[in-house]
């Protein structure tokens, strides 16, 4: 569907061509500092996060799934009638609350624990039209599993299971409406930036993954569709109480693989555990930029020669 020799036709020209080769070798393109995305690791940061009652991942985004009901009801693409799938959805907070307005919802997981406590949130909110697979959605066969043009609303929100073309192009495929993609532009997380400066002395660059959205934005431009984004700001300052988890996720996060050693995991934690406060808390305060594309995948046109001005 986006590969660059489909730009080749005469009506295309060579500038449009060129032009969406480059955005599809750039969607393609890995971070070189990417986290493990493994079914394991998935099913390791679930249970850290939903096994622990005091986890503040339970809550923390709590306030990004009200902005993505508000934003998908306002643009009319998430209704009582709505069947809806969540590719990627970890631990189902977003399909509960769709649950809650749509029809139906169907959350896709690499990760077992993920789907289970996903089940879990369905059943607690009393949610019967809620159901989960577990699956590498990158292998999926979408036409072989009865899947094709099944969903109004595809959605996905900070996902690895929808990357490069494979994965957009199994996105489009679910759909017969709507698809919406959410992904991070930018982070500055103060707490990362102290880690980094004081026990690794290096100076901590901000934080900026953008290179996907607009990739994608570009990429579904050129190919005939009519792409429109969108932004949202979240600022947040928490406590909480330094464990484990929370050590592994500044290990992952601001080093690259060849220094996620268990020597600096070490520093890590010396460094949380002396700078806690009086109540063993320690405080956090980050600002996040997101990225929102909206397109409805009925709605193309066959793009044209133009020339640069």
């Amino acid at each position: 569907m986006f590969e660059a020799q489909n730009a080749q036709s005469p009506l295309m020209g060579e500038d449009l061509a060129a032009d969406l080769g480059y955005f599809i070798r750039l969607h393609e393109s890995q971070a070189p500092q990417a986290p493990d995305h493994s079914a394991a690791k998935w099913d390791q940061r679930a249970d850290a996060w939903e096994g622990d009652p005091n986890s503040q991942e339970r809550t923390k985004n709590d306030d990004r799934v009200r902005d993505a009901v508000q934003y998908l009801t306002e643009r009319g693409v998430l209704t009582p009638e709505s069947a809806v799938a969540d590719i990627g959805c970890g631990p189902g907070r977003f399909a509960a609350a769709f649950g809650k307005i749509a029809r139906s919802v169907t959350g896709f997981d690499i990760s077992e624990r993920m789907v289970h406590y996903g089940r879990e949130i369905a059943r607690e909110a009393g949610l019967n039209n809620v159901d989960f697979r577990v699956c590498d959605f990158q292998n999926l066969d979408i036409e072989k599993e009865g899947l094709a043009r099944q969903f109004d609303l595809v959605y996905c929100s900070l996902t690895p299971a929808v990357h490069g073309n494979n994965g957009l192009e199994k996105m489009m495929s679910l759909s017969r409406g709507y698809c919406c993609y959410i992904t991070h532009i930018y982070g500055e997380n103060q707490l990362e930036r102290r880690i980094m400066q004081e026990v690794f002395g290096r100076d901590w660059k901000t934080r900026w993954t953008g290179r996907w959205f607009y990739s994608q934005f570009n990429v579904l431009y050129l190919s005939g569709y009519y792409p429109e984004a969108s932004y949202y700001r979240r600022h947040r300052a928490h406590r909480f109480r330094p464990g484990p988890q929370y050590v592994e996720h500044f290990l992952e996060y601001i080093l690259g693989p060849a220094d996620r050693s268990q020597e600096n995991a070490a520093r890590i934690a010396a460094w949380l555990a002396a700078n806690t406060e009086e109540d063993g808390m320690l405080e956090e305060v980050s600002d996040t930029w997101y990225g929102r594309i909206l397109w409805d995948v009925r709605e193309k046109t066959e793009r044209t020669i133009y020339t640069r001005g």
